[in-house]
């Protein structure tokens, strides 16, 4: 899993731009976090998303928590709600990674328009909400992606839970 984190690193770093328009761009660290909250084991999940978090708030030389908190505290949020609803279209799926990712971007823009007061806070809303829907729309390809590459190891989870 460490290898695919850092390919879809260096995927997000060096080509994503080239994809996005404008403000437009997706995630795919976040889309990452998103399938493994949604899928991995609660432990395997947090870990992931704090490591996931770090690696995007060294990425961006920000303040380290910056993206690591509210990935993490998405995650938790993520965990405890993902078994009690009904997940067999993949549009609840796609709209869980909207509500991640959007937490996220959200929260993230808060602090910075907490931290720098001439920020403002409409337009960074609204480019955190305008990448989760991007993502949120990419996340079933690459869910179906990381299903194939065996991210998850379906049998070894569900004789960890019984």
């Amino acid at each position: 899993m460490m290898v695919c984190t850092i390919l879809l690193f260096l995927l997000q770093v060096s080509v994503s731009h080239r994809f996005s328009y404008g403000s437009l761009r997706f995630d795919l660290l976040y889309l990452l976090a998103a399938y493994l909250a949604l899928e991995a084991s609660p432990r395997g999940a947090l870990w992931s998303a704090l490591l996931i978090g770090v690696l995007r708030d060294l990425a961006s030389c920000g303040r380290v928590g910056g993206s690591a908190v509210p990935l993490v505290l998405a995650t938790i949020g993520m965990v405890f709600i993902r078994d009690r609803i009904y997940r067999e279209h993949v549009l609840m799926d796609i709209l869980l990674v909207f509500a991640l990712v959007a937490f996220c971007g959200l929260m993230r823009a808060a602090g910075m328009a907490l931290l720098a007061r001439s920020a403002e806070w409409g337009t960074l809303a609204a480019g955190a909400i305008g990448q989760a829907f991007v993502t949120a729309l990419l996340s079933p390809v690459l869910f179906f992606f990381f299903e194939r590459a065996g991210l998850i190891d379906r049998h070894e989870s569900v004789l960890a839970q019984g």
